[in-house]
């Protein structure tokens, strides 16, 4: 059901972006549109270097997009909600903008109320730097 499904879902996405692309390039400038593409895709990327390549391999965003999020998928890691994201900010159009605006906000909002050893309760973050005696500075 779910493989009939999402491509049903894509191309209905694709129809609503192109139709509101065109809608707002009327309304308020071609220039205007594609400074916000632009202007999106440099902000996705971007976003993308910053958390890096080391939760999962590019490979698994794509086959969200493929095969659903049945793929091995899963938003449970905030950095994969940062990635996913970003990604959907490279994709041109209003919608997958809007969409990864919210996955970045929540991204950022769960890190901040969260502490990064949630996992274990009773465990200490610290950090330290190991020096020897005889170095020199």
């Amino acid at each position: 059901m779910l493989t009939i499904i999402m491509p049903i879902l894509g191309f209905v996405l694709l129809f609503i972006e192109l139709i509101l692309l065109i809608v707002s390039s009327q309304a308020i400038g071609f220039a205007v549109v594609m400074a916000e593409i632009v202007l999106s895709v440099f902000a996705g990327l971007s976003l993308m270097r910053f958390a890096g390549r080391t939760a999962f391999q590019p490979a698994q965003l794509i086959g969200v997009f493929l095969h659903g999020l049945g793929s091995g998928f899963s938003m449970k890691e905030p950095i994969q909600q940062l990635l996913f994201g970003s990604l959907l900010l490279i994709i041109p159009g209003f919608v997958t903008d809007i969409l990864g605006i919210v996955f970045i906000a929540r991204f950022f909002l769960q890190r901040g109320s969260t502490p990064q050893s949630a996992k274990d309760p009773e465990s200490i973050d610290v950090e330290f730097d190991v020096r020897d005696d005889n170095e020199t500075e």
